[in-house]
């Protein structure tokens, strides 16, 4: 029986988890980040948070760029926003980000591939022509890639900043991992800052597991330069994408 390390947060593993012990896996799940919302009202107002949802109708474009980044940012819109401001341009980063937008009835633009940065940028409503002299808010957690905003800002775009959430490594000490490492498993990861606590914590873990899974290219990238041999590359981070990745890989065992 394979086994699997599910390292999402806590608040988003169960369906995963459960859906791998029901295709006969068996599972640990080992969260490497804490997920923490921006609540503090203080905290949100020192940051420009509040101010950025107040002003949300002044933005021709809003990117939710994680699962994360739009479930916080719809509940900041329903608390100045009692009904949807018109004349936005709703942009997800993936699926999974956008079944959140479109839960709250947002109609949302993602990419039909490349579910990263880079394939957003590729919309056509976020072309130049389109976009210069626009202004454009991003929903994203603290820190981050700049590739975005930096990429739509050459192209005239004014670009903002809703910060939403902290990732807060979880501070697993050795004999933990070693427990979750024992017979050499599958280890899913689900952004490329995962591989990095990952990789803080664990010396030579790339030969540590039986092959990495991951939600997109850019990241798989980043694993074989770290020396991970089996390299998984999910469709996107969404549980069944998870899950057939992982099943069409194990077919060819």
């Amino acid at each position: 029986m394979t086994t699997v390390v599910v390292t999402r947060p806590r608040a988003q593993a169960g369906a995963i988890c459960a859906a791998l012990q029901q295709s006969g896996y068996q599972v640990r799940h080992h969260p490497l980040m804490d997920i923490v919302p921006m609540a503090d009202d203080r905290a949100a107002s020192a940051s420009g948070l509040r101010q950025r949802f107040l002003d949300i109708d002044q933005y021709r474009a809003v990117i939710a760029i994680s699962f994360n980044a739009a479930t916080f940012g719809l509940e900041w819109l329903d608390k100045y926003w009692p009904q949807l401001p018109l004349g936005i341009d709703w942009y997800a980063v993936g699926p999974t980000t956008a079944e959140v937008l479109q839960q709250g009835q947002i109609n949302v633009t993602m990419p039909a591939e490349r579910f990263d940065s880079e394939g957003v940028l590729a919309l056509p409503g976020l072309q130049a022509q389109q976009i210069s002299g626009q202004k454009v808010l991003i929903w994203r957690g603290i820190g981050g890639r700049e590739t975005l905003a930096s990429v739509l800002r050459a192209r005239g775009a004014d670009v903002d900043y809703a910060e939403l959430y902290q990732r807060q490594p979880v501070p697993w000490q050795a004999g933990d991992w070693e427990q979750v490492l024992a017979g050499s498993p599958l280890l899913m990861l689900s952004s490329g800052q995962a591989l990095e606590i990952a990789e803080s914590q664990v010396p030579d873990l790339a030969h540590k597991v039986s092959a990495v899974m991951l939600p997109s290219e850019r990241v798989a990238e980043q694993a074989r330069a770290r020396g991970y041999n089996q390299v998984l590359v999910a469709a996107s981070a969404r549980d069944a994408d998870m899950l057939q990745c992982l099943q069409q890989w194990q077919s060819t065992q």
